[in-house]
């Protein structure tokens, strides 16, 4: 079996929020929508993250799963590079968005990073990347 990644999906409350989020806020392109369905696909470049409205995920999961959703949880983290790491901040600061914590540099990754949360609650990286410092 050969296994190609397609899609990071987040099964959403707030659909609509969340799709103003990571449009307009994040700046990711719409790939494909269908409000209806309330399902939408954003273009990384990379790969896709899709969101779709949460109170229909039961629809496609059989009855006898249990579906739970943690608003803290960090289970799943998405991560973006961007080249300017302090710029990006001040930049999603100016928008309301609240970073969870300081810029931290692991220099032997060879990244800073920072993260916040989207309007339902999952937890989003950015890192700049840097160079990796050997001792």
């Amino acid at each position: 079996m050969q296994l190609q990644y397609l899609y990071t999906r987040l099964n959403v409350e707030n659909f609509k929020a969340c799709k103003a989020f990571y449009q307009d806020v994040l700046g990711l392109p719409i790939k494909f929508e269908d409000d209806a369905d309330e399902y939408v696909e954003f273009d990384t470049g990379a790969v896709l993250i899709t969101l779709f409205n949460r109170a229909k995920v039961a629809d496609f999961v059989s009855r006898d799963e249990s579906l739970s959703y943690d608003p803290h949880s960090a289970q799943v983290v998405l991560s973006f590079k961007v080249n300017d790491l302090r710029q990006a901040t001040l930049a999603l600061q100016e928008q309301g968005i609240e970073m969870l914590a300081p810029l931290t540099s692991y220099p032997e990754r060879g990244f800073i990073s920072t993260c916040f949360r989207d309007p339902d609650g999952n937890l989003i990286e950015l890192e700049e990347m840097t160079d990796v410092t050997i001792s």
